[in-house]
């Protein structure tokens, strides 16, 4: 059985998706009965998938922080093109795309009508620092091109701090797999079928 399990475990690791892998481990425990180890694992399974998508939500925001950062960029070009404020983030939506850009790109279709700087002081979403700050400078009749130029350098500075703090977490989050999911699950697949057979012949 040991033998059995192993060679299941070293086949399904082989295509690098820890939910099959999973899988495979709880209904094999199951098979050899072990339901208190297919507790554990199923607990250990369900810590994986919240940290995986507690992962997808970081990286979603940061791509979100990003795109940002480059709509502010080329809006702030495009002001110092000659552009109008309208064309200025239409051109800078579309060449910026994602969440970022689809938004911009609905309240500038909703500006035609209501009028930019009326858009941009109630809109509200992940774009609401450029908004506030074309808003204020509209309201004041400033320009608009060095206040969004200036948001630009901000939110590209704080950009590069988030991805140099990324990178100096990188060696301990590497360690998180190993000692915590890679070295107890080979201690669990060579255990539990010495544990089940001494159980079993403890019931004999």
């Amino acid at each position: 059985m040991t033998a059995a399990l192993v060679g299941i475990f070293s086949l399904v690791l082989t295509e690098a998706r820890w939910s099959t892998v999973v899988t495979v481990m709880l209904l094999a425990l199951v098979l050899v009965e072990a339901p208190y180890l297919a507790l554990v694992l199923a607990g250990g399974a369900g810590l994986v998938q919240a940290m995986r998508r507690l992962r997808v939500r970081r990286l979603t925001a940061t791509q979100d922080a990003a795109d940002l950062a480059m709509l502010c960029d080329l809006t702030a070009l495009s002001l110092t093109g000659g552009l109008g404020l309208h064309a200025s983030l239409g051109l800078a939506a579309g060449e910026t795309g994602g969440r970022v850009g689809s938004e911009v790109a609905g309240i500038l279709r909703s500006a035609l009508v209501g009028g930019t700087a009326a858009e941009m002081t109630a809109a509200d979403g992940i774009g609401r620092p450029l908004y506030r700050t074309v808003a204020r400078a509209t309201v004041t009749g400033a320009g608009v091109e060095q206040p969004v130029a200036g948001l630009a350098d901000e939110l590209n500075a704080e950009l590069a701090a988030r991805r140099l703090e990324t990178v100096r977490r990188k060696p301990v989050a590497m360690l998180f797999p190993l000692t915590l999911l890679i070295l107890p699950g080979f201690l669990l697949l060579a255990l539990a079928p010495i544990i089940v057979d001494a159980m079993s012949r403890l019931d004999m």
